[in-house]
C-alpha cells in the first residue's frame, strides 16, 4: 500500500474509515483492536488510549512491538490466523469477549475465495467491521485507476447483483461488494447490524455477535 499511487477516491475512503471509526470507538467500549492486514500499523491511530492493538500483517513491519502505544504485529496469514481456535480463545479470555475485529480498506475484497474467508472470519467469537469500495459506477472507476498506478492492468469488469469484480491480468480478482448482500450472509452467523455508513466511493459497516436485534437497532440509531 503506497501512498503515492492514492487517488483523490483512494483518500477520500482512508479518511471516511478514519472517521467511523473514531466515531464508533467513542459510542461502543472495546478493549482489544484486531485490524486484519495491517501493512504498518494503519489503524493504530483509532484507539483509545486504554485499548490494546493487534495487527496480524503477512509482511509486517520490522517493529513488532510498540509498547508506548500498547500495539502489537504478529507475523500470519489471515486465513491461519482465524482457524487457530485456541489463540482466539485466549484472545476473548483476557479482554473479557470485548474485541473488535477490523477488516480495513476493501481487504475481504482482495482475498482468494473472499465469501470462504468470510464465513472463516465469522466463525470466530469477535465483534466486526468491514470497510469496503461502493458497487457504483464512480467506485468502479476509482478501483481501476487505483489499480493502473499499482501496475495492475483491469482486463475486465463483471456485475452482478451482489457485486462488481474486476478481472486482472495478472490473475487477480478485486470484487466490490453490495453491503446488503453481506448484511445477510453475516447475518446468518449470528451477527447484528450495529452501524452503516454508505457512501458513492466507499461503505462501512459494523455487527455485533450475538446482540440482540433490538439492541443493535438501538444502537445504529
Amino acid at each position: 500500500m503506497r501512498p503515492s499511487y492514492f487517488t483523490a477516491e483512494v483518500r477520500q475512503f482512508h479518511h471516511r474509515e478514519r472517521l467511523f471509526y473514531l466515531d464508533l470507538l467513542c459510542k461502543t467500549h472495546y478493549k482489544l483492536i484486531v485490524e486484519v492486514g495491517c501493512s504498518g500499523y494503519r489503524l493504530i491511530g483509532i484507539k483509545n488510549d486504554d485499548n490494546d492493538y493487534l495487527g496480524i500483517e503477512i509482511n509486517p513491519p520490522r517493529i513488532r512491538r510498540l509498547k508506548s502505544r500498547r500495539g502489537a504485529v504478529i507475523r500470519c496469514e489471515a486465513r491461519k490466523f482465524f482457524k487457530r481456535t485456541r489463540l482466539i480463545d485466549e484472545i476473548m479470555r483476557r479482554y473479557d469477549g470485548k474485541v473488535l475485529c477490523i477488516l480495513p480498506f476493501n481487504f475481504i475484497g482482495t482475498m482468494d475465495a473472499p465469501m470462504e474467508f468470510l464465513s472463516l472470519v465469522c466463525k470466530a467469537p469477535f465483534d466486526l467491521a468491514l470497510s469496503l469500495f461502493s458497487t457504483s459506477e464512480t467506485a468502479t472507476v476509482a478501483r481501476h485507476e487505483y489499480y493502473d498506478l499499482c501496475g495492475i492492468t483491469v482486463k475486465g469488469v463483471a456485475r452482478t447483483d451482489d457485486y462488481v469484480r474486476l478481472d486482472c491480468s495478472n490473475g487477480f480478482k478485486a470484487f466490490a461488494f453490495d453491503p446488503v448482500f453481506l448484511v445477510n450472509h453475516i447475518s446468518s452467523y449470528g451477527f447484528r447490524l450495529n452501524e452503516v455508513e454508505c457512501y458513492d466511493v466507499c461503505n462501512f459497516l459494523h455487527f455485533k455477535k450475538g446482540a440482540s436485534r433490538n439492541e443493535g437497532q438501538d444502537n445504529a440509531d
